[in-house]
């Protein structure tokens, strides 16, 4: 039964990952019992990893990490959380990927350069904490969490920028309570300080666990885990802490074409907009953008323009998005006075479309995007000189663009 559920785990990693040394499920001593749970686990991150699916290799990872802990996958785990836009969760296990995974082959010296790359990042979201208890043996919540399970009197923990809450508590002590803002990209000190109640009795004495593997003391050991817990917190958003995560917001500017300003040539311009976007799936934005004639209706000496404004309300997938739109504008139709009496017309333009677009985030901040639209108005432009009607364009407008701007 047990090479059954072994083999089932390995059936999702590919074939590559099964030729590599396991040890065989034939082998009843839980020595070789764990160790095949391990690599199957951790093979299977390796591939969902290197197919590009962030989550499931994270979960994987996670996995392997509850069967036993391991430095490389800490440090493939918060690659992954770096990658899935979730760097404050990933510090501690970077660090301790860079104290103590191996370092002798040239392989495995790139790995380590992508974890301090990736570690880099990481801190920038951050902070590194030195939380100093005046008493050993406390045991001390941070943001809810238990970050020291020896019971220390000093340790590291990174938590990301923004408002956070230390709780310490131990025998024959009130409970101390210390909140405290982390400056992204800073290190800090936090005092705990804890008070003896009044109440006279015989203060516990407790004698912290020595732990046999801190050969550093400012190496923190990688989070403990649940095994269905998600690593970019999809199954308990409640446990997230540091910032507000899921709400996102983009400001952006570009270049725009846009066809269909009094005819079909193209009219040039740019555009400024910005959106809101409360989870992964859905945002909510308004842009203003204008656009001006390449060459004169029907190559005759006047001139078109657009101007307004766009909200949308876009669906998102991966890289890709569609948005509903809807348009209020303006639309400037000039005779010049070269050759005509010279005669201005504006146009207001209400009216609805879409677009398809896709959006690249190159770093954690800077992101890239490309979108094409198409708009129906309410009316349609008729462009006439006496008698002769040189343009009578239908009441649409197709737009293209690129974007590029700041996320956070």
């Amino acid at each position: 039964m047990r090479a059954i559920v072994f083999g089932s785990i390995l059936l999702f990693a590919s074939p590559a990952a099964w030729a590599q040394s396991l040890p065989s499920a034939t082998d009843e001593s839980p020595e070789a019992d764990t160790e095949l749970r391990f690599q199957a686990f951790a093979q299977l991150g390796d591939h969902e990893r290197a197919a590009g699916r962030l989550r499931e290799a994270g979960r994987a990872y996670r996995q392997a990490l509850n069967v036993r802990s391991d430095p490389l996958v800490s440090g493939r785990l918060g690659l992954v959380l770096v990658e899935g836009g979730r760097p404050e969760d990933a510090a501690e296990l970077l660090l301790h990927a860079l104290h103590q995974a191996p370092a002798a082959t040239p392989a495995e010296r790139a790995e380590r350069r992508r974890f301090f790359e990736a570690h880099e990042v990481a801190r920038a979201h951050g902070t590194w904490v030195e939380v100093i208890v005046s008493h050993a043996g406390a045991r001390v919540m941070v943001d809810g969490v238990d970050r020291n399970a020896l019971g220390r009197s000093a340790f590291w923990t990174f938590v990301a920028g923004g408002e956070h809450e230390i709780r310490a508590t131990l025998d024959g002590f009130e409970e101390a309570v210390v909140k405290f803002t982390g400056v992204k990209g800073k290190n800090m000190k936090v005092p705990v300080p804890l008070t003896a109640r009044t109440v006279e009795q015989e203060p516990a004495v407790h004698v912290p666990e020595k732990d046999p593997t801190a050969t550093l003391p400012a190496v923190v050991a990688g989070p403990e885990f649940t095994k269905q817990e998600d690593p970019f917190g999809y199954d308990d958003p409640s446990k997230a802490t540091g910032e507000k995560k899921g709400l996102r917001g983009f400001i952006g500017a570009g270049p725009v074409v846009v066809f269909g300003v009094a005819s079909w040539s193209p009219a040039v311009g740019a555009m400024i907009g910005g959106s809101l976007q409360p989870n992964e799936n859905v945002s909510i934005g308004l842009e203003a953008r204008a656009a001006w004639l390449t060459s004169g209706v029907a190559s005759r000496q006047i001139t078109a323009m657009t101007a307004g404004g766009l909200a949308s309300v876009c669906g998102h997938y991966r890289w890709f998005y569609g948005c509903a739109l809807a348009h209020l504008g303006v639309l400037n139709v000039e005779y010049s006075g070269q050759s005509y009496k010279p005669a201005s017309f504006s146009f207001v333009k209400p009216g609805v479309g879409g677009r398809v677009g896709a959006k690249v985030r190159v770093t954690q901040s800077f992101t890239l995007q490309a979108a094409a639209d198409v708009l129906g108005l309410s009316s349609g432009v008729k462009v006439v000189v006496g008698t002769t009607v040189l343009s009578d364009h239908p009441p649409v407008m197709l737009g293209a663009q690129l974007g590029a701007g700041w996320e956070f």
